[in-house]
This record gives structure tokens, C-alpha cells and sequence, in this order.
């Protein structure tokens, strides 16, 4: 799955295996081919974004993701990549 983060600070696309964000109602974990959402991420969570090869995780002081065609966007305020 295509994936675009997007920051104040910067923004990347990369491909993904899963992504690992809480929003007010709990973890969501979402993989290829997940069905279509929108969702707020939970203030002062972190997002753990898999690829093939590695981990990124990111702090979000906010922020949205959106889940469409098989395409993550992810724009949060951040400027920290932990």
C-alpha cells in the first residue's frame, strides 16, 4: 500500500505492510487493501508505520488519516521522527 506522510516539517511517500495509529476509540492496524476511512488520530499518540525492511514511528501532537483506493495519507503535526 502507497503511503504519504505529510508534516509541517517535511513529507514522504513510501510503501507500507502496516500502519499502527490510535485514534478516541482505541488501535487501529491497517493493512493493504483496507476498506475506505477517515478517522482523527489521538492527540499525543504515536504511529508506527511498517514497511518491507524497517519500522518509522512518529509522535503526533494531531492529525488525520485517510484510507482510500488502497492509498494512506497521513498528515500529522509533528517534527519529531523517534
Amino acid at each position: 500500500m502507497e503511503c504519504e506522510v505529510i508534516t509541517p516539517y517535511f513529507s514522504k511517500s513510501i510503501k507500507v505492510k502496516e500502519i499502527s495509529v490510535e485514534n478516541g476509540e482505541g488501535k487501529l492496524i491497517i493493512y493493504p487493501l483496507h476498506t475506505d476511512f477517515i478517522s482523527s488520530i489521538k492527540k499525543n499518540s504515536v504511529i508506527s508505520i511498517k514497511t518491507l525492511d524497517k519500522e518509522e514511528k512518529y509522535k503526533c501532537n494531531q492529525g488525520v488519516i485517510k484510507i482510500q483506493s488502497n492509498k494512506a495519507l497521513i498528515i500529522i503535526d509533528t517534527n519529531d521522527n523517534m
